[in-house]
């Protein structure tokens, strides 16, 4: 998988976001639907976006600290907004992949800072590639996505089905379909 591809299946991912955020009302985008869901959709748009611009933001000194988000509470709360730092992201990693030699793409070394627990303790930045982040990165929307398919469906959103369902599930399904 070159790197190319990744930032390429990236800007899908994000585009196909953007075309949920065009068809959802401000109810729909702020709703949460307790008890089964503790987060409205924009909350998960949010979280999402905040990710990229962490990747975005830490590529210019080589240490992206996804622990450092801004949590833009308008992000969460105006589908606009939203749709506006998405295509933002978009063009950043559209220029990434243009402006891009492929080498630095594949041997460009980053440090992430992630906490992965809840104690107070100093979470250290491990090494990190920025290819991987982009897998990383794919991997966080789809699953955030497939968490928003489902709270649209509970309010009787309607949802393309391949909204929120990773590559790997996808290519497995077309295979158990063309299988005799």
């Amino acid at each position: 998988m070159s790197p190319q591809s990744i930032l390429a299946d990236n800007i899908q991912a994000l585009t196909s976001g953007a075309k949920i955020l065009k068809r959802l009302s401000r109810e729909q985008y702020n709703q949460v639907s307790l008890p089964y869901f503790t987060a409205s959709v924009g909350k998960h748009f949010r979280h999402i976006l905040d990710h990229y611009l962490s990747f975005i933001n830490g590529l210019s000194d080589g240490h992206v600290n996804y622990d450092q988000r801004n949590r833009e509470t308008r992000i969460e709360i105006d589908a606009h907004c939203a749709l506006d730092t998405l295509q933002q992201i978009v063009t950043s990693l559209s220029t990434l992949k243009t402006a891009a030699n492929p080498r630095m793409l594949t041997e460009q070394h980053l440090y992430v800072t992630l906490s992965t627990s809840c104690s107070n303790e100093l979470t250290e930045p491990v090494a990190s590639s920025l290819q991987r982040e982009l897998v990383f990165l794919q991997g966080h929307t789809i699953h955030h996505y497939a968490i928003i398919a489902a709270i649209l469906k509970f309010e009787g959103v309607s949802v393309d089905q391949s909204f929120g369902v990773a590559a790997s599930t996808q290519k497995y399904l077309e295979q158990m379909q063309c299988a005799p």
